[in-house]
């Protein structure tokens, strides 16, 4: 009877333990798989991030200012050209301090035309000049390797008046602030962002000239229309701007400038 009684101890020992052991793989199993996916969502964040940050700069229009430097026709089925501007003042290649949704600024800015405008721009090349653009571009230049259409072209004018010299404007995000301070430079494009947030973006020439280059961000429609005409005048100005925390992440950025106020120094 002894012999019995352990033998079935025995026996629903051993199910308890086939048991505890079927358990314990399912457990790992879906800790296993758990990680799968987070590792995969992990890694399609980091790859999709920018992708969807490019994809909230869609319908876009700006001004740019600096010295034409070259014009070519690119070989493709609709003959489009393609011109190039280097960013304010003697600058030759870009370093760029500041956050800024990636591949809206670059050194030199290049544009694309059809091509019954050549001559026209041709004749600006090695001077100063102001470019109005846009994105997205008309079917007949989609082939063009520009991302901006050119609107406009006409020259910087430096002896230009500006009625007012400082423009206090409004920051109307409630991110937090990390920090503050003053930038001094050129404007040398600003884009206006026609999404639903209506977001402006701008670059300065750090300095009197060079390649180093500032970005800030602006949510004031009237600050980005002051902007535009300091960048028309090439004005050397003074930029006050408050770094905010982004807690929407916006654009993939985890922080942004946004300008408070542009002054003018003479």
């Amino acid at each position: 009877m002894l012999v019995n009684v352990s033998n079935h101890a025995n026996h629903f020992g051993k199910k308890s333990i086939a048991r505890l052991r079927t358990f314990c793989e399912k457990i790992l199993m879906k800790k296993c798989c758990f990680l799968n996916i987070s590792t995969f969502l992990l890694v399609w964040i980091l790859i999709t991030e920018p992708i969807f940050a490019s994809l909230l700069i869609i319908d876009t229009k700006g001004y740019a200012s600096g010295r034409l430097s070259s014009v070519s026709l690119e070989r493709t089925f609709n003959n489009a050209y393609v011109g190039e501007v280097l960013l304010g003042y003697d600058s030759i290649t870009f370093i760029s301090f500041g956050n800024q949704p990636p591949n809206l600024v670059s050194n030199p800015w290049q544009f694309c035309f059809e091509k019954d405008r050549y001559k026209a721009i041709e004749k600006f090349i090695g001077n100063n000049v102001v470019l109005e653009f846009k994105t997205p571009k008309k079917n007949s230049l989609l082939s063009c390797s520009a991302t901006n259409e050119l609107m406009a072209i006409y020259p910087v004018d430096e002896t230009q008046a500006i009625e007012q010299a400082h423009f206090i404007g409004s920051i109307h995000t409630n991110d937090p602030e990390i920090s503050s301070g003053v930038e001094f430079g050129r404007i040398v494009n600003v884009i206006e962002n026609k999404d639903r947030f209506r977001n402006y973006f701008l670059t300065i020439q750090m300095g009197s000239g060079g390649s180093k280059f500032r970005h800030f961000v602006m949510d004031d429609p009237d600050l980005f229309d002051f902007a535009v005409k300091c960048l028309k005048m090439a004005a050397r100005v003074k930029i006050h701007y408050s770094e905010r925390f982004s807690m929407r992440n916006l654009f993939g950025l985890s922080s942004m400038s946004f300008v408070s106020e542009i002054e003018v120094v003479d």
